[in-house]
């Protein structure tokens, strides 16, 4: 790994240290008919892994659809018109 690559990594995971010991204080989260008491750092940490995960699963969802286009022979027509993403269909 270069130096600069391993200096910034260092330089985060510092930062992500200092967050989560000055942001330790419980809140309580009501959720539909579960409630619980959560640090505010986990409860970003938590928030963050799920929208990580969603935007993966769009992702892995809009290339399957590309593919199956491509597969069919649409994906020239469709391409020519623009429409290359998800939201576009």
């Amino acid at each position: 790994m270069q130096p600069f690559k391993i200096i910034i990594l260092l330089i985060v995971i510092a930062l992500v240290a200092v967050f989560t010991f000055q942001n330790t204080q419980a809140v309580d989260v009501h959720l539909y008919f579960w409630s619980f008491s959560l640090s505010v750092s986990l409860l970003l940490l938590a928030t963050l892994m799920i929208g990580v995960v969603c935007g993966m699963l769009l992702m892995v969802l809009n290339s399957m659809r590309l593919s199956r286009r491509k597969q069919t022979g649409t994906a020239e027509i469709i391409s020519s018109n623009g429409k290359d993403s998800l939201w576009d269909s």
